[in-house]
């Protein structure tokens, strides 16, 4: 939770004036006129996407998506870039990839893949374009200015015609390292059901954006798919049994390690510590920082871990040298907060009030700031805010709790929703279907192993 506080300070306020740049703030990125450049950038912003919204650490499913990806990567064509394959900690199905080789599917899209041919066929297209150096080509047709906003909640908005040219090499690309070019289209059929479930319609142009929707570009890569020849060479997996049950543990929409939000408090397990927000503010959480905005968007309150150790005043100092004469300084010194030493800084930058308040806890140091155009209110509710953190207590964990994705032997004849009742699924047998790209009612086969949504209390998990 170390973030680049000062951007993330007053960017949602209605100031009227900009924040000011601090020394951790987004630096202008390099042309990406080479290979190597595309090296540079792809690097700088696969940091930024590992700040924005993390990656899934657990070793035995990135080691089976890397060595997926590094078999395809093999046998892409053009410069030989540095790939690598990370899992993006989003539970939205989605899959991105960066210049210079870093490719990213989401573990939302990973839980829905049902065969290693899908997988493998999502992963091509990504890597398709950096091969084709599409990013590039981009930034050209953009005036030579880098697409500084990475669209992490969705594909990059490449144009139509190098949607197409993806599509077709990441095909043949899955075609060529020995996996059926047909999982695309099998892929795309799953995440049309999920969608009609979840909003009533297909999904409309998102996913890889500039393309037809979700049924007729599945149409289209199907068709395509019958005119490939390839012959299937061994997989990763032992095939799409075993393909699902590698994806047993995954977290399923929210990730509960990373904190929830019970109303306005938030809850935060793994740190254990839990915080409260005013009443219907609006709420973000991020890998980086914790975060509300007012509903008139003219104060925010922000919580990030600031260091590590006991040394509030240092870690204060170390924060206000990095905004430099960005922050105009009126008083700075200890305080008590709740019976608890604390350190705190007073002052104003970008036009608006600003109060950051450093506070121990468990070997570490909390920065808990909080910014808006009226003083006279923000001192109280900072005051109320910064006041309710604290321990986590053995009742509110037991209200920490999320979905992880769990595979279920069924029986001989069963149906999708005889397996949910014995089997604690949180999914219903429609969206159940959806997930394993299987008919609602059909009779299930004994042995089949079938993915299902289980409600599980937060524990500590060892991803390293």
């Amino acid at each position: 939770m170390r973030s680049a506080l000062a951007s993330l300070l007053l960017a949602a306020l209605a100031c009227g004036s900009p924040p000011p740049r601090s020394a951790h703030a987004p630096r202008p990125q390099p042309s990406l006129s080479t290979p190597q450049a595309e090296g540079d950038a792809g690097r700088e912003a696969a940091q930024e996407v590992e700040a924005a919204i993390g990656t899934v650490r657990d070793p035995a499913i990135r080691a089976y998506v890397q060595a997926v990806g590094a078999r395809l990567a093999r046998n892409a064509p053009g410069f030989r870039y540095d790939y690598v394959f990370e899992i993006a900690d989003d539970g939205a199905p989605n899959a991105f990839a960066l210049p210079g080789g870093r490719v990213f599917i989401s573990r939302g899209a990973l839980a829905l893949t049902n065969s290693e041919d899908e997988l493998a066929n999502v992963l091509g297209h990504e890597v398709a374009h950096v091969a084709s150096r599409h990013a590039a080509a981009q930034q050209q047709v953009a005036g030579n200015a880098l697409l500084r906003t990475l669209q992490f909640q969705s594909l990059a908005a490449y144009s139509r015609d190098l949607e197409r040219s993806a599509d077709r090499l990441g095909q043949g690309l899955a075609a060529v390292s020995g996996y059926d070019p047909g999982g695309m289209a099998s892929f795309l059929v799953s995440l049309d059901q999920l969608d009609r479930i979840q909003t009533g319609a297909s999904r409309a142009p998102g996913f890889l954006a500039t393309h037809p929707g979700t049924p007729g570009r599945a149409h289209e890569m199907g068709q395509r798919a019958g005119t490939i020849q390839w012959t299937r060479a061994p997989g990763v997996s032992s095939g799409a049994a075993d393909h699902v049950r590698r994806l047993a543990g995954l977290a399923l929409g929210t990730d509960v390690a990373q904190g929830v939000f019970d109303g306005p408090r938030f809850l935060h397990a793994g740190l254990a510590f839990t915080l409260r927000f005013p009443d219907g503010w609006e709420t973000l959480n991020t890998p980086q920082a914790v975060a509300a905005l007012a509903p008139d968007r003219r104060m925010q309150i922000v919580l990030e871990l600031a260091a590590e150790g006991s040394d509030l005043a240092g870690a204060a100092g170390a924060w206000q040298e990095s905004l430099g004469r960005g922050l105009a300084l009126e008083e700075a010194g200890p305080v008590r907060v709740a019976g608890r030493e604390a350190f705190r800084l007073r002052g104003s930058t970008g036009g608006a009030s600003l109060i950051s308040t450093f506070l121990p806890y468990r070997g570490r140091i909390f920065q808990l700031s909080c910014a808006g155009t009226d003083r006279t209110r923000l001192d109280a509710l900072c005051n109320v805010t910064t006041r309710s953190f604290r321990p986590l207590t053995p009742e509110l964990l037991a209200r920490v709790s999320g979905l992880r994705l769990a595979v279920v032997d069924a029986r001989a004849g069963e149906t999708l929703a005889a397996l949910g009742s014995r089997s604690a699924n949180a999914w219903s047998p429609v969206e159940t279907a959806a997930w394993n790209a299987r008919a609602a009612g059909a009779p299930l086969r004994a042995g089949d192993p079938v993915k299902i949504a289980r409600s599980t209390p937060w524990q500590p998990r060892d991803e390293k």
